[in-house]
Order: C-alpha cells, then sequence, then structure tokens
C-alpha cells in the first residue's frame, strides 16, 4: 500500500530538527519506506510504501512515531507529540436528538455516530485545501475536507451524512442483498453482489457502501445545515470483497480491509468535532453513538531478555530494549530477566509471539549493525525419495532413446471418454468446470496420449514415441479428497515385442528383477483383449501392455496398431530391489548358440523354461517365430573355465527334451 503525505503533517506529530531528507534517509533503514521526495512551494511531499500488515504507519501520525523512534537510534533528538490516545475526550450525554442504529451481527468491529446541528458549509482553511491537493485529493467543502484530513493524519476514516436527508431518524446497517442497487457520491451505479456492508435510512434508501464510498442520497452540499457523523470500523473481509468487486480502490477501502485500530475510533471523533465547531459552526445535538460489541482483552506477550540476545546474535542492553518497545508504545513489567510487554492497539494483529518482538527490537535498533556472521548450522539431510527418483530416471532413459515427454491436463472431456470407451461414472467430476473440455479428472492417462499420438501422427517421418508421467486420481469413498497415483504411460509406433523390450530394460535399470508378462483378463476398456498383457512384479500387477482396440483407433483416427503400456509407478517402487548384488565378469568367453523350439507355449514361458535348465545360461535372447516355431539366442557361460561343444550339446538337448509333448 502507498501513502502520500506531506511534511507539515508529519511534523503535527513529530518534533524534531532532522531535515526532510535525513528523515526519509533514515527512516527507510528501519521503518517505513521513503520511495520519493518531492518539494512543493514550502512544504515537502512523502510518497511511502506502507507494509500490508503496519496499517498503523498508513497515516501521518503513524510514520511519526517510527521516525521518533528511529531517529533516537541515530542520536537524532526526535520527539512523539500530539499523541490523541492521550489527549481528552468529552462527550456531552442527555442531548435532546435521538437517532437509533439497527446493527446487523458480524457487520462492524466498532461503529460511533454524534449529530450536529446549525452549521455553514463553505470552503475549508486554505492550509487544509493545499494538504488534500499535495496528498492528491479534491477539496468540496469544509465538513468533508475534515473527514479526509484526519484520514490523511490519524488514519482512521470518517464520514458526514446530511441528516435532513435521511427518511427517519433510524439507520440499518447490514449486508447487502442481490441485485441492490446504490448511487455512489461520483454519480455511479453500483447493483450489489451480496454480503455488501451499507447503510439504509427509513425509506429502504441505501445511503452508504460502508468502508468504500458513500451514497449520493444523504450527500452534504452547501444546503446543508444538519449533519450525522460517523466513525466506524467494519468487517475487514466483507469491505475489501465490496472494493474489488466495486472496483474503487479508495483509501478508506484500503485502511478498513486492513484492520486499523478501534481504539481510535473516540479519538477521531472527538478531534473531528472540534474542527467542525471551529470551521462550520454549530453544536453538537445528540449523545455519543458507540457501539462495541466484542471489545478487545488486552495482549501480554513475555520477552525474555537473554533469549532476545540469543536470537538477534548481538547483546542489547536491558534499559535500550526497554527504551525501543517504549518508543514504539508498547508498555509492560518486568518479572526477574523478563519484561511483560503489553500490545497497543494499533499493533494488536501484527504482534503475536515473542519472535514479533524481537523483530521490533532488532529493526529499531538496526539491522545494518548485526555482525555480517552466516550461521553456523547442520542441515540434515534430505530424505530420499525414491518415487521422484524412478520416475526421473524412467523419463530419462526413454527421451535418451528416442521418446518425446508430452505434458496433459488432468482434466478431460466427456467427449474423450467416450471415444476411448472409458466410463465417466469411474471419474470425478468437477461441480464447477471452467469448460466441458476439462471436466473430468484422469484416471488412466491412455486417453489424452492416444490424442497426442493423433495430433502427431502423419507430421514426421520417424515412428511416434511418446510418454507421459503423471498423477491419476482415483476415487475413493472412505477419503475425502482422490487417490493420486503417479503413472508412466508410453505410446509407440513400434511393435509389441520391441515395446515390451523397453519395459524390461526399464526394470532391470531399476534394479526390479522380478517381473512377468502375463494373459490379463480385466484389460481396461481401450485395450485389445487377445493383444494385451498384465505385468507382474511377484504378485504385485505394476501395469499392462498391449495395442488398442480398433473402435478406438477409428473413433480418435489414429492409423496403424500402435502398441500402448501404462505402469503404475507407487507399485513398480514397491517392487524395487533396495540391496545390489554385483556378479563378476568372467574370464572365460562366453558362447552363443542358436536354438528353435517347437511349442505352443507363449515366449515368456518359453524362455523361462530355457533359463531354467542349466546354472552355465547366462541370457536368452528372442530371435523370431513362424507359426509354432520359435528361434533364441542362447549364451552359456561359467566364471571358472572353459566350455566345451559337448556339453552345449548336452544342454540344448535337455532344453529340446522339456518341450516334447
Amino acid at each position: 500500500m502507498d501513502i502520500v503525505i506531506t511534511d507539515s503533517a508529519l511534523r503535527k506529530f513529530l518534533e524534531t530538527n532532522a531535515d526532510c531528507e535525513t528523515i526519509a534517509k533514515d527512516v527507510s533503514l528501519c521503518g517505513p519506506t521513503f520511495d520519493r521526495l518531492r518539494k512543493i512551494e514550502e512544504d515537502t511531499i512523502y510518497e511511502i510504501e506502507v507494509i500490508t500488515n503496519r496499517i498503523d504507519t498508513a497515516s501521518a501520525m503513524g510514520v511519526a512515531r517510527e521516525t521518533a523512534a528511529i531517529l533516537s537510534q541515530y542520536n537524532i533528538p526526535a520527539k512523539f507529540i500530539n499523541d490523541p490516545y492521550l489527549e481528552p475526550m468529552k462527550f456531552q450525554d442527555g442531548l435532546s436528538k435521538q437517532f437509533h442504529f439497527n446493527i446487523e451481527k458480524n457487520t462492524v468491529i466498532r461503529f460511533t455516530a454524534i449529530s450536529i446541528e446549525n452549521i455553514h458549509i463553505k470552503a475549508s482553511p486554505e492550509e487544509t485545501q493545499k494538504l488534500l491537493e499535495n496528498c492528491g485529493l479534491r477539496p468540496l467543502n469544509n465538513c468533508i475536507d475534515i473527514t479526509n484530513e484526519l484520514t490523511l493524519l490519524y488514519g482512521m476514516p470518517s464520514h458526514v451524512f446530511d441528516l435532513d436527508k435521511l427518511a427517519a431518524q433510524s439507520l440499518t446497517i447490514r449486508e447487502s442483498i442481490k441485485g441492490e442497487v446504490i448511487t455512489t457520491l461520483d454519480d455511479k451505479k453500483h447493483t450489489l453482489e451480496g454480503g455488501d456492508i451499507i447503510i439504509e435510512d427509513g425509506s429502504n434508501r441505501l445511503v452508504d457502501m460502508c468502508g468504500v464510498m458513500g451514497g449520493q442520497v444523504a450527500e452534504v452540499d452547501e444546503h446543508t445545515k444538519n449533519i450525522l457523523l460517523i466513525v466506524p470500523v467494519y468487517d475487514s473481509k466483507k469491505i475489501r470483497k465490496t472494493s474489488l468487486s466495486a472496483q474503487k480502490r479508495t483509501l478508506a477501502a484500503q485502511i478498513y480491509e486492513k484492520q486499523p485500530d478501534p481504539d481510535l475510533c473516540l479519538p477521531v471523533m472527538s478531534k473531528a468535532v472540534e474542527l467542525i465547531k471551529i470551521r462550520a459552526g454549530g453544536r453538537v445535538s445528540s449523545s455519543l453513538f458507540d457501539y462495541y460489541p466484542g471489545v478487545r482483552k488486552p495482549k501480554l506477550i513475555k520477552l525474555d531478555f537473554d533469549w532476545l540476545n540469543r536470537f538477534v546474535g548481538v547483546e542489547i542492553k536491558r534499559e535500550d530494549v526497554i527504551s525501543i518497545l517504549s518508543s514504539l508504545g508498547f508498555g509492560g513489567t518486568i518479572e526477574e530477566n523478563s519484561l511483560i510487554c503489553s500490545v497497543p492497539g494499533w499493533r494488536y494483529h501484527d504482534i503475536n509471539i515473542r519472535e514479533d518482538l524481537a523483530e521490533e527490537v532488532a529493526r529499531i535498533y538496526g539491522y545494518f549493525r548485526l555482525p555480517a556472521i552466516l550461521p553456523s548450522v547442520n542441515l540434515p539431510a534430505e530424505p530420499k525419495n525414491l518415487l521422484l527418483e524412478t520416475e526421473f530416471k524412467s523419463k530419462t532413459f526413454l527421451s535418451d532413446i528416442g521418446f518425446h515427454e508430452v505434458y496433459n491436463s488432468s482434466l478431460v472431456s466427456l467427449s474423450l471418454l467416450e471415444k476411448t470407451l472409458v466410463d465417466p461414472s469411474n471419474c470425478i467430476k468437477l461441480k464447477n468446470a471452467l469448460s466441458s473440455d476439462y471436466e473430468y479428472l484422469r484416471t488412466v492417462l491412455a486417453p489424452s496420449l492416444m490424442e497426442n499420438y493423433k495430433s502427431n501422427q502423419g507430421k514426421i517421418n520417424d515412428r511416434v514415441d511418446i510418454l507421459e508421467i503423471a498423477n491419476c486420481y482415483l476415487s475413493d469413498s472412505g477419503q475425502e479428497l482422490p487417490n493420486e497415483v503417479s503413472t508412466l504411460c508410453l505410446m509407440s509406433s513400434s511393435g509389441y515385442l520391441e515395446t515390451k523390450g523397453i519395459l524390461e530394460t526399464i526394470f532391470r535399470k531399476l534394479k526390479v528383477n522380478d517381473f512377468s508378462f502375463k494373459t490379463t483378463s480385466t484389460p481396461k476398456p481401450f485395450f485389445n483383449p487377445s493383444t494385451t498383457a498384465d505385468i507382474f512384479s511377484g504378485k504385485q500387477k505394476i501395469g499392462e501392455i498391449g495395442t488398442v482396440k480398433p473402435v478406438v483407433l477409428r473413433n480418435l483416427g489414429i492409423q496403424g496398431e500402435p502398441t500402448l503400456a501404462e505402469i503404475n509407478l507407487v507399485n513398480l517402487v514397491s517392487k524395487i530391489n533396495q540391496k545390489y548384488v554385483f556378479s563378476p565378469i568372467s574370464d572365460y568367453p562366453a558362447m552363443m548358440e542358436d536354438i528353435t523350439i517347437t511349442s505352443k507355449q507363449f515366449l515368456g514361458d518359453i524362455i523361462e523354461t530355457i533359463k531354467n535348465t542349466s546354472q552355465l545360461i547366462k541370457n536368452v535372447q528372442y530371435l523370431s517365430s513362424f507359426q509354432d516355431k520359435h528361434t533364441f539366442k542362447v549364451s552359456f557361460e561359467s566364471l571358472e573355465r572353459n566350455l566345451n561343444q559337448t556339453e552345449i550339446n548336452d544342454i540344448k538337448e535337455i532344453i529340446q527334451s522339456r518341450f516334447k509333448v
């Protein structure tokens, strides 16, 4: 939040001989940032950046308090003066004017009001007009200008109504109903969304869009004789909602949405009444109305001096700590080696723990005074995340052999699910989908990958090999949120056997040695049952591989017969062998022999039978098939001696005997 105040306004609360440049330079090091200084005639304009949680500094008074505390640390004499919290306030009781307020629950934090009669509307004094103009506000008349001036000086907005324009001596403060219309002081109509804080007069007219801008109905003008003055604090969330929806970022709205101090209402009310009497004449005609339903309890925080010095990293004298906190408005009592610190009302929301107090002491003391020494810490080693490591290794290997990684939205359309035969009832549907293209959370990655395959088919001469690693969202009736399962899906225009070999290589690289491919009984709906296999590691199913049903290919316009595989990486990770066993390389050469087997068994079963025939068989590689005849290249090797052809032939005979009917 940025504010603009003048040096003359600042010095209403600050007594110091420091010049403007010194104030801007020193305060910016420890407090609000002075972004820019501009000289105008005999005054200086400060453009100041106020951080969100320090709304107390969004005024001349708040900046002056910070300035006085900071300049003292530079040995520059400075004093905070004219503290409104300390000034006496007198409000007369038993006055004849009666005014009633009906305040709806959860709309206001505090609401104060008073009526003044027999006023005279005219132009404000030249000093006030210059202040408003220099701060970017337009002078209107003596009463309205007072409310704007006090907002700049104290950071607490107020508002005045023409009392005679209100239909009855009763106002209702409530939340708006959707569709209600109010015309604001800038002559613009606003249709409210509902839930906005508004003030309604006795004839159901909206007279104020609270905390944002007043209504035109009760505008104070040159004919006004009697006014109603209010100094409220509204619910911050509702004010922000209204300000954003109405697109009116007034200074009042920006202050209210950051929760100003409700204890400042009466001091500002007292000052406003005093100025109105001086500049507009008139007299107070009603007793003070003060609605404060949730009076805040005092907030006390214990600050241990030894802990503070350890936390800050330097030794700050006890008296300096007390002096710094006292200059910022904090009170307290000393108990043994601790300060029981009372938090002032204007810091009620941002000071909650002892670390907050330590920050206040350190910044006023000066961060630049702290030693530039890196802290000595021992950071614990980050635990290994095997799932992330597996995802990275898998995509790296696949990209190295020519696969292209794609990224898709987690949401798909009903049309895509229907084309790929996926049952939408098994998917989670969004209640507030942005469009029909992004309506269902994916339970499988394959439909999206098939769309990618179709989009790239025919655009390049090479084969299309794509992969995606993302979460699938599986519904669980026992959980409020879906179960997110990391999944690898790949689609290739290469044949089934080559794709199967790629998966086998990935499994070996990941140290998943116990894997097998078995005929599936329950394939996913887009897989062709006759050419699909389930992938197991032990008894745990980790995925599927197969070709896509012709009807799905036609629905999507895909040519050829691509191979599709989907791997559940969570299940795969559970089967990774964390203990590595290395086998030495034999000093003796291996012997390679081709062997043709006649069998109607599955190729995987044939390979396992060949491997289990002898310990000298180190590897079996499939070569080709014709009808029920299958040729393999078998590698024979020993770690202890050279093998001879006789014993190789004996092993081959044993292999053949295992496949005789």
